[in-house]
């Protein structure tokens, strides 16, 4: 794994290092060579090579998920108003708001333009990823408390997180000459890890955060935890979790740890934590399930080895 990692930045840096004629070059240089965990791209060269596919042939596909994935950061940093990235400037920080929507912009060209050499099902497939992830993110910017149900969470996080991931595994799976079967585990193998990554971030955002500043309740993102919460509290506690969520609460968590602090004293009680670990449980057992097809057990053996690294991630 660490051995194709290092591949994907290799071929990342040599490719970014071509784009120097571009305006944008030093922009684009600046996003997608940030320290990363490169999961879309890995999970491209592997779905290929567990299906008797070349990673070299692959590679181009591979970078286009890691420019795709880039360019969501780059608009959601906006999105968001986050000032940093990776422990440094957002990029709409460090140049402007502007320079940030066209370096993002770009990217979804370029990735567009390399995924495109896969041919016709491979580019609609990256296509559909793309503009579902956009659904996803503008339901995910508009749900409120009250009207935010457990399926629709699922459904919202499946087309805005885990649609990367699936396409990643389905069209890796694609240009590496796969069945239909081995295509279809992929692609559900890709949804489900998919779904688990963004309930294990929801999950770190709460009680991995020893300042209490909640990012995503700052930024009015609702989350599993909350949800579960929220149906399973008082009413007492219902009216504080309300005003929390109000605007001016809401700006304020970073500062006012004592009511960050009672919040998650709420969640604890109610064992929404153990709650949201439980479906990461399930989501990364129905990853692993669904790759039983595969006939090459050492690409199988490095994505459960993934689907298990994510439950560790802290």
């Amino acid at each position: 794994m660490a051995t194709t990692k290092h591949y994907v930045e290799h071929e990342l840096a040599e490719y970014v290092a071509g784009l120097s004629n571009l305006v944008l070059h030093p922009q684009i240089e600046y996003a997608v060579l940030s320290e990363g965990k490169r999961l879309r791209p890995l999970l491209v060269i592997l779905s290929a090579e567990s299906v008797g596919g070349n990673r070299t042939r692959v590679t181009g596909l591979a970078l286009a998920f890691e420019l795709m994935h880039t360019a969501t950061l780059v608009h959601d940093d906006i999105i968001d108003q986050d000032e940093t990235r990776r422990n440094r400037l957002a990029l709409h920080k460090k140049w402007s708001v502007n320079d940030a929507i066209l370096t993002g912009d770009a990217l979804i060209a370029l990735s567009v333009h390399l995924a495109s050499a896969y041919g016709q099902q491979v580019l609609q497939t990256v296509a559909q990823s793309a503009l579902e992830l956009c659904e996803g993110e503008k339901t995910d910017i508009t749900f409120t408390l009250g009207t935010t149900t457990e399926e629709s969470y699922f459904k919202r996080i499946t087309q805005k997180s885990a649609s990367l991931f699936k396409a990643s595994t389905q069209c890796g799976a694609l240009a590496g000459g796969g069945t239909l079967s081995e295509i279809q585990s992929l692609a559900s193998f890709g949804e489900n890890f998919g779904v688990a990554y963004q309930l294990k971030d929801d999950l770190l955002d709460l009680t991995n955060k020893g300042d209490f500043t909640f990012k995503d309740l700052k930024a009015g993102r609702i989350t599993l935890p909350l949800i579960h919460s929220y149906k399973k509290c008082s009413a007492k506690e219902k009216e504080r979790i309300d005003s929390l969520l109000q605007t001016p609460a809401r700006q304020s968590l970073k500062t006012s740890r004592i009511v960050a602090r009672n919040l998650f004293a709420i969640l604890q009680r109610t064992r929404s934590f153990d709650y949201c670990e439980r479906k990461i449980d399930e989501h990364l057992h129905q990853a692993v399930e669904s790759i039983s097809v595969l006939k090459d057990p050492q690409y199988e053996s490095h994505l459960i080895e993934m689907a298990r690294a994510l439950k560790t991630w802290g």
